[in-house]
């Protein structure tokens, strides 16, 4: 079961508790456009993580006009390309489970447009984008811009806390793999797991003699074996 499975269970399950969070940080796994609008109007959660780029060959090249270069019209359901040629086609779409609506543009305006190298890679056909439903495809555009500012950096950096615990309990207690077989022994091994941590923490905590900040290498530890140090 992938990530972004659980992610609507994990807010009902929360909040049929009483323990919703006004904020729920988490990695791109756990979120996209949908749940982000979903955990808000249901839940009033702010679903905070980076949302997937945008995949398109102009996006990744940075070069060229991807589909924030296009402006979309929802009312008369037209888009627009940075050329000023209007969309001749816009329909609804299913893509893997998903709704999509597809806008395509006239074959002759994209055959004579001067700058078509930088819209499609095609030879012959016409430049179609594929959109999100408006509410969805504004929260994605909204969050693609937001989260590139330093801000909205310096806000996620509280995800670092969770992943050091759980790169810890991957190396130390064996985390990614479950010694049982079923969702209920393997949730005891994940409570006994988090124990352990806390316990190793807690050691930790007290133990007043100081420690290396980063383990020594292996590399490292064979050299200064084989060359010591004069004294």
């Amino acid at each position: 079961m992938q990530d972004g499975q659980v992610t609507e269970q994990i807010h009902d399950d929360l909040a049929a508790r009483g323990l919703a969070p006004a904020e729920h940080v988490v990695d791109t796994a756990y979120l996209s456009p949908a749940h982000i609008e979903r955990a808000r109007r249901v839940h009033g959660i702010t679903l905070l993580g980076p949302i997937v780029p945008d995949h398109s060959h102009q996006a990744r090249a940075e070069k060229g006009f991807d589909k924030s270069a296009f402006t979309i019209d929802w009312d008369n359901r037209q888009a627009t390309c940075p050329q000023g040629a209007v969309s001749r086609e816009w329909r609804g779409l299913r893509i893997s489970g998903h709704d999509y609506i597809q806008v395509k543009f006239a074959k002759a305006d994209c055959l004579a447009c001067p700058v078509r190298a930088q819209c499609t890679d095609s030879a012959v056909r016409p430049r179609a984008l594929a959109l999100l439903p408006q509410p969805l495809h504004e929260i994605q555009t909204h969050n693609r811009l937001e989260q590139a500012t330093e801000e909205w950096q310096q806000r996620y950096a509280i995800r670092a806390g969770i992943e050091a615990t759980l790169s810890q309990n991957i190396r130390t207690c064996g985390l990614r793999r479950t010694r049982y077989r079923g969702l209920a022994r393997t949730h005891v091994q994940h409570v006994l797991t988090a124990m352990a941590c806390n316990l190793h923490r807690l050691a930790d905590w007290f133990d007043s003699a100081p420690r290396k900040r980063r383990r020594e290498g292996c590399f490292h530890a064979l050299c200064t074996t084989m060359f010591p140090a004069p004294a």
